[in-house]
């Protein structure tokens, strides 16, 4: 009534004056004091008018619940209304901001339930249907549940003060939530339902019948509502995702090796494009010419052998350069009778031509050089940018969360403590990776935990990193190679020049390696380690194999050219999960691939690493199968030599799989080189792992 309202325009008068007379007082100014302050007046003229009315314990509970909301009013309003004065409107989305949003919105639904827009359909509880929906369907169940009570009880406390709205605001919410992000008529009809069956529970209890056509227009408001003011909703109402700063670092490390490798690239296109070919001093005219210039300018006879007789005497030339250049110096047989009986200066003539065609080939010789250097390090250039490029390529790959092994596994860990935390992705082979953080890690590494988890999980697993209170668990390849190796090195020398390894990738790929160093001895020994050193740990360090076999290969031929070795590559490379595997080969000799009864043999055209540069140093590439059950042989050319190689084919298509290695000691005892060189066979039989059998 107006009394009431006299009241409260009282407090409010009053709360101004004291602000406005004690603006610069330092206490007022605290985020506390004003709400506080307003409190305090409106209980004193609250204060008032309930002593003249008496006071019963109903008007001093609803006395004390209006002050308190009256402070807490203030300091919402405070919080919300002050960032947008000062123009930080960035801070508006903080916890406390949000919630003095959501205190501002239910005073206005306070304010606006009474106002009916029909008999008893509200306004205010329009609006808070339409609200509700909206804020359930962009943010889900929580959002939608959270706003429903609260509108629910600023509208009970604006009708009997009993909780009825509150329920069925926040259950209509509730349910209107589960359809978040999905089509809006289904969230609207949840609503409706739910909504009529609150009805339904409390029809003796007093919630109106209205209700239901409020739900409705609220509904059809909703409906209406344009897609972008929902899309801004949505983005303000959802809790934002701090940033990994793991994931933050590795995006930024793949944007600096991507500008890296770009750099490398261009590097190599302007040195590429600024290369020009040597001046043509091919022209073996020319040795002639400076001979004649030396010995023939002060001759007697020089007008008339290249004057009056140049053509007698340019054919007499000619005819000498072919085997000339052939033999690399020039012999008094290779020009003819006439023009040497002739010549009064013949063996000067004859060691000038000689001094200027050496000269003319050491300038060919380095020429070639100069240029096959330069392309080397060109060539350089390229394959350091490809290695960043495939380097940023790898950061840049996604792991995708597996929630359903994600629920298995935070299972497991809760039988062995309840503060470890795990997580479970998949890489971009769909390959499993989990990482387990917290005292139950260790546990979990042990034999019968890990043992009950991959039971659970239906996969294979393996350890991959292990520390104190962290575990990283990897799926585990299906398929396993047994390796046999044997070597024989030759008669006379201390240590053989083959060598060959074989070892398995973090991503379950297997390479296997022999290498063959030119010669016997330490010499080849040489040649043969440095080359499996360097490519062992290309291929574990990731790079790419065709990019590491290039790589060797440019380093191994700069590097001959002054040690003149070289080495050939004989490289399989088997993906573990799939079969799927690449025979690569530098000047090796042939690998032979047993599928059943049959047996392949795979040859090499080209050279080994070291002795040729360019785009013709490219390595063979045989892409394979293999199943359980098939096996390779890589073998030295020591060991079959240069005959016919049935008697191998025969040997290893009788070959059972039972033991690689006595295999390969068998070849190596029965080879027909026997000890004029060195031998190596190395046999590996592809097999089912057992956890998988």
């Amino acid at each position: 009534g107006f009394a009431d309202g006299l009241r409260y325009a009282a407090a409010a008068i009053l709360t101004f004056a004291v602000s406005f007379a004690f603006y610069d007082v330092q206490a007022l100014r605290r985020p506390w004091a004003m709400p506080l302050l307003a409190a305090l007046l409106n209980g004193c003229t609250g204060f008032v008018y309930l002593s003249q009315e008496g006071w019963r314990t109903v008007d001093v509970i609803y006395f004390a619940t209006e002050l308190i909301l009256c402070a807490a009013a203030g300091w919402c309003y405070r919080q919300l209304l002050a960032p947008m004065r000062s123009g930080r409107t960035d801070t508006l989305s903080t916890p406390a901001r949000t919630a003095s949003l959501l205190f501002l919105f239910c005073t206005i639904l306070l304010a606006l339930a009474p106002v009916c827009l029909y008999r008893d359909i509200s306004l205010g509880r329009c609006l808070a249907v339409t609200a509700v929906l909206a804020v359930a369907w962009q943010g889900g169940c929580a959002a939608g549940t959270v706003l429903g009570i609260s509108a629910g009880l600023a509208l009970d406390l604006a009708a009997n003060g009993v909780p009825m709205y509150a329920m069925a605001l926040g259950l209509a919410g509730l349910a209107a939530g589960v359809f978040h992000g999905g089509r809006r008529l289904r969230s609207a009809l949840a609503y409706v339902l739910v909504n009529g069956a609150s009805v339904l529970w409390t029809w003796d209890k007093g919630l109106p019948i209205s209700i239901l056509y409020e739900a409705f227009l609220g509904s059809v408001v909703f409906l209406l509502l344009p897609q972008t003011p929902l899309k801004k909703l949505g983005r303000w109402i959802t809790p934002a995702v701090p940033a990994d700063p793991d994931q933050a670092a590795q995006q930024r490390t793949r944007r600096r090796l991507e500008d890296t490798a770009h750099a490398f690239r261009t590097l190599y296109e302007t040195m590429r494009s600024s290369f020009r070919p040597p001046r043509n001093d091919n022209d073996v005219a020319t040795v002639f010419d400076r001979a004649a210039c030396q010995v023939c300018r002060t001759c007697t006879l020089r007008s008339q052998c290249w004057e009056r007789g140049y053509v007698t005497t340019f054919n007499a030339l000619n005819d000498a350069t072919q085997a000339m250049v052939e033999r690399g110096q020039g012999e008094p047989g290779d020009f003819p009778d006439h023009f040497s009986s002739r010549c009064i200066h013949f063996p000067e003539f004859l060691a000038a031509v000689n001094r200027e065609l050496t000269a003319l080939l050491y300038r060919r010789q380095y020429n070639s050089r100069i240029q096959e250097s330069r392309w080397a390090v060109c060539r350089q250039y390229a394959q350091l940018s490809s290695v960043l490029e495939q380097a940023a390529a790898q950061l840049g790959e996604e792991l995708l969360p597996d929630p359903v092994t994600q629920r298995k596994l935070q299972g497991r860990l809760a039988l062995l403590d309840d503060q470890s935390q795990g997580s479970a992705f998949r890489d971009g082979r769909g390959l499993l990776r989990l990482e387990v953080v917290g005292p139950a890690a260790a546990q979990l590494a042990q034999p019968q935990h890990l043992g009950s988890l991959i039971q659970l999980l239906g996969l294979p697993l393996r350890i991959q990193e292990q520390e104190e209170e962290r575990l990283v668990l990897i799926q585990q390849e299906p398929l396993m190679a047994v390796a046999g190796v044997a070597a024989r090195k030759k008669d006379g020398e201390t240590v053989s020049g083959d060598g060959g390894t074989y070892f398995k990738r973090e991503d379950g790929t297997l390479y296997v390696l022999l290498c063959d160093g030119m010669g016997s001895g330490l010499a080849a020994n040489r040649e043969s380690s440095l080359a499996l050193r360097l490519l062992e740990q290309f291929l574990q360090a990731g790079v790419d194999t065709e990019h590491a076999l290039s790589t060797l290969n440019s380093a191994l031929a700069l590097r001959g050219e002054e040690t003149g070795g070289f080495t050939t590559v004989d490289l399989l490379q088997l993906d573990l999960f799939t079969g799927d595997g690449v025979i690569f080969k530098l000047g090796a000799a042939p690998t032979y691939v047993k599928k059943g009864e049959t047996v392949r043999r795979i040859t090499a055209a080209s050279l080994p690493a070291g002795l040729e540069q360019g785009s013709a140093a490219v390595p063979d590439r045989t892409p394979i199968h293999l199943s359980p059950g098939d096996c390779v042989l890589m073998i030295s050319d020591g060991v079959a030599g240069p005959q016919d190689d049935q008697w191998l084919r025969d040997r290893f298509l009788r070959f059972d799989g039972d033991s690689p290695k006595e295999l390969a000691r068998d070849l190596i005892a029965n080879s027909p080189q026997q000890a004029t060189d060195d031998r190596t066979a190395m046999v590996v039989r592809i097999t089912t792992r057992p956890s998988f059998s």
